[in-house]
């Protein structure tokens, strides 16, 4: 299967002039795989539509199970978004993540469950680059772009190698990315985008949120600014705007299939979406990136 290569710098589409005023660090990019994931009730509000990826791996759990019964491995499992529909479909499931909040609130939720669903799972705080099952899964899944916060081909090549040596012979690997088009890693930085308004589903205050991003072709890394200022009825400013740091590392296919290849996996499918459809040209057009691959 060929799959389309990666752009050099000169034909990403970035403008250089940007790249070098770029003022971020690696402790920026290791933050921005950390923030996003300390309010996990705001995480859970923010995302409580995103229902696609979860019915799409729900399927691909189904299919699996049908010819080669075994534990799912959940990625970066979060707050539950996966896992808790997932043991409600009869799975065994390990839920793994680095993030002490996230998991606290997946194990409120997996509390929930009657002792039957409870007995099906377990949670484990580690990163996905270096954890230990004990013994070998039949799936594993990184959903909702989990694997973007793999910063540098030798995170990826980590994550691949302690994945493998979790999961039996022929085991699968799913997970998908957003695509990097050229036209939203280009986006103006000096402006806001996505601008709403919203409510902490907790302490009830009033937000304006917006966002902004810049695009470091030489790491491939995307720096995101998520802005949450606090306001009153009428919009006005109440205190000081909070800032979060969001850092995604945008991968190719043909990085990714070469990558899997090293980590002891064969590439199956690239689809083009959560639809099971085919992969488009050019792939960057694609609304997600959903690869399956099996051990070798």
């Amino acid at each position: 299967m060929k799959t389309p290569e990666a752009p050099q710098t000169s034909a990403s589409g970035v403008e250089p002039s940007k790249a070098r005023r770029l003022p971020f660090t690696r402790k920026d990019a290791e933050a921005g795989c950390r923030e996003p994931f300390v309010d996990a009730e705001l995480y859970d509000y923010e995302y409580r539509h995103r229902r696609a990826d979860i019915n799409f791996y729900r399927q691909l759990a189904k299919n699996r199970m049908e010819f080669a019964e075994g534990e799912i491995l959940d990625l970066a499992c979060g707050t539950g978004r996966l896992l808790l529909p997932l043991v409600r479909d009869g799975h065994r499931v390990v839920g793994v993540d680095r993030s002490a909040e996230m998991l606290a609130a997946a194990a409120r939720r997996v509390a929930r469950l009657a002792p039957r669903r409870r007995a099906q799972c377990s949670l484990a705080q580690s990163d996905m680059r270096a954890f230990a099952l004990g013994h070998e899964a039949s799936m594993a899944v990184a959903a909702f772009h989990s694997v973007q916060h793999l910063l540098t081909d030798e995170d990826f090549k980590r994550f691949m190698r302690t994945t493998r040596a979790n999961l039996c012979k022929g085991g699968w690997l799913a997970f998908d990315v957003l695509p990097p088009e050229p036209a939203w890693l280009n986006r103006d930085p000096t402006r806001r985008w996505g601008r709403t308004t919203l409510r902490h589903p907790v302490t009830r205050q009033r937000f304006v949120y917006t966002t902004n991003h810049v695009y470091d072709p030489k790491t491939r890394l995307l720096h995101m600014r998520l802005y949450y200022q606090p306001v009153d009825g009428n919009g006005r400013a109440t205190d000081e705007e909070c800032v979060i740091r969001l850092c995604h590392r945008q991968w190719w296919p043909a990085e990714v299939e070469r990558l899997l290849k090293l980590g002891g996996f064969r590439l199956v499918e690239v689809f083009g979406g959560f639809d099971g459809g085919p992969l488009p040209s050019p792939p960057e057009t694609a609304d997600e990136h959903v690869y399956m691959a099996v051990t070798i």
